[in-house]
């Protein structure tokens, strides 16, 4: 089990036109070199948000993981995130779904997000960040 390394997949949400409140940023970890597979798929979030530290270990037969966040920005950014985990196959463990936790990084501020695998079958990750947007939405007939 020792032997047993996790694969990475931090996973990112769209970025929607519509609704500026969906965006992120992802990285894969097939190696130690998790940085030079960055994927950003919202140039604007990308641009303030880094990831730049991953961490696993196994405690208790379960995959412990720390993904540190960092602010590349002078000014507060809202966001929330979200853990999901994978089994060997790469199907979702049911029922682990973590709600999204709110989260604020301040300026050129580093967060670490941990989260800690629900069953001994969970071998991959996937970590979704987005932005929450701060301007009052209101109902348009």
């Amino acid at each position: 089990m020792k032997y047993l390394v996790p694969l990475l997949a931090v996973c990112l949400l769209a970025a929607c036109t519509s609704r500026p409140t969906t965006s992120g940023i992802s990285v894969e970890q097939a190696s130690a070199q998790y940085q030079q597979q960055l994927k950003v798929d919202n140039p604007e979030l990308g641009k303030k948000l880094a990831i730049t530290d991953v961490k696993t270990r196994q405690t208790n037969q379960l995959t412990d993981v720390v993904v540190t966040l960092s602010s590349k920005y002078k000014k507060s950014q809202y966001l929330q995130y979200q853990f999901t985990w994978y089994d060997g196959d790469g199907f979702v463990i049911k029922g682990n779904h973590s709600p999204w936790q709110a989260l604020t990084l301040f300026g050129f501020a580093n967060m670490q997000l941990p989260s800690l695998a629900p069953t001994s079958d969970a071998v991959t990750f996937s970590l979704a960040v987005r932005e929450v947007s701060t301007e009052a939405q209101e109902f348009k007939k």
